[in-house]
């Protein structure tokens, strides 16, 4: 479950950078849905042997994006990697809060959160 309100999130510091990210994702497609007409969805993806995404943002029936979020943590995050070669089609993105330098590894991108996200409308 996730909050408009970051205050409501009760945990660590890693659940409120997840849900401060997903509502800012969910603005993104609201703002997609209501401004140009787009058939934009959020979505979260797990597999039934446990391999799961953050989100996935995808267009009509077309995944565009695979977003997994970390604090700090760059390696690469193994079911994005899965997902990434599964669908080629998708960006897939690792966004860390804290990052000292972006990368691609693996056709997934490393990036600092703020920067990805601030990217994201244009």
């Amino acid at each position: 479950m996730h909050f408009f309100d970051t205050g409501l999130v009760m945990g660590d510091e890693g659940l409120s950078f997840e849900n401060a990210v997903a509502a800012m994702l969910l603005m993104q497609v609201h703002w997609q849905q209501d401004t140009l007409g787009v058939d934009a969805a959020l979505h979260y993806v797990r597999t039934k042997d446990g391999a799961e995404v953050d989100f996935c943002l995808s267009e009509g029936q077309a995944l565009t994006r695979l977003i997994e979020c970390k604090l700090a943590d760059a390696r690469s995050h193994r079911a994005l990697l899965r997902f990434a070669a599964q669908f080629p089609e998708a960006e897939a993105v690792q966004l860390l809060r804290d990052l000292r330098q972006p990368e691609v590894r693996g056709g997934v991108a490393i990036e600092r959160a703020a920067d990805w996200l601030a990217r994201l409308v244009a």
